[in-house]
């Protein structure tokens, strides 16, 4: 099973890719996302196997979760992989096979088809899903720092953002989080990069997706 990390830069190669191989494969393409193996030959015949206790029906789904679309008994449903911020990655909803990321609440009104739930785990094993709730904060005195990204935004302070999730694994920044990306950011940055055993231009002190994945931060690809 791949991380959070690995699984939402799947979805974004795949995305970028340009392939319009994914017509009609969204439970392929959901599952593969979190590197499970199949458990379901269309998305209503998956979800329907899952076990109660690990099918939820909150709303959004959660980062890392694969959500579902449709009715329990007929049709063949829609799968989705969710990232940050209540957006979700699928196949044929702006471009026939192609993978793109949009709203999770798109396809009720799109495709009239309804919102089933999300799961926290398959029978390859648990899914990467992230705590929306949990932030990443600091406390230095008797401040606590947090992020200032919000949950319905794409992006929001990136740099202050990426203080903080530094801090909150260890740097030192003496005033605070800035929002300004200046020689000690970047050098935290290459610090923690080659903590991961990333070497030559992986540990730059340049925060790309990679680093910004591994902290746990939204990247939003432009």
């Amino acid at each position: 099973m791949r991380t959070y990390g690995q699984a939402k830069e799947f979805a974004q190669q795949q995305h970028r890719s340009g392939s319009a191989s994914w017509h009609n494969m969204c439970q392929m393409f959901s599952r593969q996302c979190v590197g499970a193996p199949s458990f379901g030959s269309s998305a209503r015949e998956a979800f329907n196997r899952i076990p109660a206790e690990q099918r939820h029906t909150s709303g959004p789904p959660p980062a890392g979760s694969i959500a579902y679309y449709g009715f329990r008994d007929h049709g063949f449903g829609h799968a989705v992989f969710a990232v940050n911020g209540g957006f979700v990655w699928s196949n044929d909803i702006l471009r026939r096979g192609h993978i793109d990321r949009v709203r999770w609440d798109v396809f009720p009104s799109r495709w009239r088809l309804p919102y089933r739930g999300w799961i926290s785990a398959c029978p390859g094993g648990e899914l990467p899903v992230q705590d929306k709730d949990a932030p990443p904060t600091y406390r230095q005195g008797r401040r606590v720092y947090g992020s200032r990204m919000r949950f319905a935004q794409d992006d929001s302070d990136s740099v202050w953002n990426l203080q903080v999730a530094l801090a909150a694994r260890g740097f030192e920044f003496e005033n605070g989080p800035t929002g300004y990306y200046g020689v000690h950011t970047r050098e935290s940055v290459a610090v923690f990069q080659r903590r991961r055993g990333w070497t030559g231009s992986d540990a730059d002190g340049i925060a790309g997706p990679g680093t910004v994945a591994a902290l746990g931060l939204l990247w939003v690809d432009g």
